[in-house]
């Protein structure tokens, strides 16, 4: 049985049919999902439709679109991403039952529906719900583009971080930056002249790399990066990408769109990366891999022949995550896992708090794993 259920509903056109699909597969590829083995998407609900797999619907509203799911999906607790062409169409586009959730307003430049399937993903629990950017710049070189940024990409939902507006007062401000960064899921890079002339900037490239996350680097006119990353995706500007000392309209769009596809990359790279560390541990130990589950949850098989239900979390860990992590289990031992390098010590206290209260949940450090799991007796 596949792990997840993708139904397209409404009045999609053929060509946004297509191009869903199309997205749908190459960012669930990036998980290592096969369509028909793991994952299906079908036009309405089918006969191979299971109640108790994890499912997304998508509503591509339109003048008259019906909606006889309406009763069944409610019932059963899918979410629903609805789409419409502009805010003021959605009470022509949608059917009174979707009229209350807040819907995804249709975008002419989004061709490939990057938004709509990076939503989707987030419902299904393949991406996290935040949707977090870190901006690393120069501030005698492009602080009106970073601020530029800052305010766009936060009006289109990103949760991001700027040094100058993102820092609580009193706060430890190095320790904060660096938390941050740990939990963003990509770094923008504002590749300017004199990047790798600061200490700071060139500290956070750094660690981002550490930390495997992906980079937007965004290289400024006539200017050569000093240094590479494979990690990185450029976008090299030229003079009329500016209009004065920020970038144009169109560009900043342009640079929102890719952050969609480079997060959907990120996500699955470090996740990936996280998965290939537990499989080594567990197979030099003796154990194996026996499969992967809902919201990207392994399944362990243990020396001593009992199971683990793993969840690695991208990122920073929170309550939440061992929340899922318990529900995922089925009553079966369960592990959230995580990359602790770099989160600041007082979350760290948090999580040992948490863990000494919430004895149903191990928690396993990803790049002490092998150390740890060869403390786990089941």
């Amino acid at each position: 049985m596949a792990l997840y259920q993708c139904l397209v509903l409404g009045s999609p056109t053929a060509a946004q049919t297509a191009a869903f699909a199309a997205t749908f597969d190459d960012c669930l590829g990036l998980f290592g999902l096969v369509r028909g083995r793991d994952y299906t998407i079908d036009r309405g609900i089918s006969a191979d439709f299971s109640a108790s797999t994890a499912t997304v619907a998508v509503f591509f509203g339109a003048d008259g679109a019906g909606y006889p799911e309406a009763d069944r999906l409610k019932r059963l607790g899918v979410p629903v991403v609805p789409v419409v062409s502009s805010a003021a169409r959605v009470s022509a586009e949608l059917p009174a039952e979707l009229r209350g959730i807040n819907a995804m307003f249709h975008d002419a430049a989004d061709t490939n529906l990057r938004r709509v399937v990076t939503a989707a993903l987030q419902c299904l629990g393949l991406l996290p719900a935040q949707r977090r950017v870190f901006v690393s710049y120069r501030r005698e070189e492009s602080a009106d583009v970073a601020l530029q940024l800052y305010e766009a990409l936060s009006a289109r939902h990103f949760d991001v971080f700027l040094d100058t507006h993102s820092v609580s007062v009193a706060a430890d401000f190095q320790a904060a930056l660096w938390h941050r960064l740990c939990d963003s899921d990509v770094l923008i890079m504002l590749d300017t002249p004199g990047y790798f002339s600061s200490r700071w900037t060139t500290a956070e490239w750094g660690r981002a790399i550490a930390k495997h996350i992906s980079m937007l680097q965004l290289v400024w006119p006539a200017h050569t990066p000093a240094r590479e990353s494979n990690l990185a995706t450029s976008k090299k500007l030229a003079d009329v990408d500016f209009d004065g000392s920020r970038l144009t309209a169109a560009v900043v769009s342009e640079v929102a769109l890719e952050l969609e596809r480079v997060r959907s990359v990120s996500v699955a790279l470090r996740h990936s990366n996280m998965v290939g560390t537990l499989r080594s541990a567990i197979e030099d130990l003796g154990g194996s891999v026996e499969g992967v589950g809902q919201k990207r949850s392994v399944l362990l098989k243990l020396p001593s022949g009992n199971s683990l239900v793993a969840y690695p979390v991208v990122g920073v860990p929170t309550s939440l995550d061992v929340h899922d992590c318990i529900d995922l289990s089925d009553s079966r031992a369960a592990a959230v896992v995580y990359d602790h390098l770099g989160i600041s010590e007082e979350w760290r206290r948090h999580l040992d708090w948490l863990a000494a209260r919430v004895g149903a949940v191990k928690w396993l450090r990803s790049r002490e794993a092998d150390w740890q799991l060869a403390d786990i007796e089941l």
